[in-house]
Parts: structure tokens; sequence; C-alpha cells
């Protein structure tokens, strides 16, 4: 499962960087099917880069673990 993550953290990343949005539209979508069935996420039909950004920003959390003793 972590190198799974790790591979996951990378295609987010790599998406970040791609500039052409239908590149990043499919970097997403293999994202997207990488996932677990209980955190894939809808993907609209009309998408903008800030929408990939958020969608990615919400992969992100759900990779990343649980941060305990936050007080």
């Amino acid at each position: 499962m972590i190198q799974n993550t790790k591979y996951l953290n990378n295609l987010v990343d790599k998406c970040r960087e791609e500039r052409d949005i239908g590149q990043r539209v499919a970097i997403l979508e293999s994202i997207n099917c990488l996932l677990p069935a209980e955190t894939k996420t809808r993907i609209p039909s009309f998408i903008t880069n800030s929408c990939i950004d958020n969608i990615l920003s919400t992969i992100e959390v759900s990779l990343s673990p649980p941060i305990y003793n936050l007080l």
C-alpha cells in the first residue's frame, strides 16, 4: 500500500506540473482508476484547471496518513 501511495503521489505531482489540460485530465483519470472505490472522485464532463487542482488536493488529503495528537 505504501508503494502504491508513493506512486499515486508521484502521479498527482506530475498532473500538477502538466500545463496541457488534455494531458492533465488523462493523468487525473488514471489516478482515479487506481484509487480504492470509496475514495474515487466523480470527474465532471466540463473541467477546468481549477477544478483539477481541487480534485488533486482532495486526493492528496485522502492519501495522507492521519495525524494524531495535534493539540
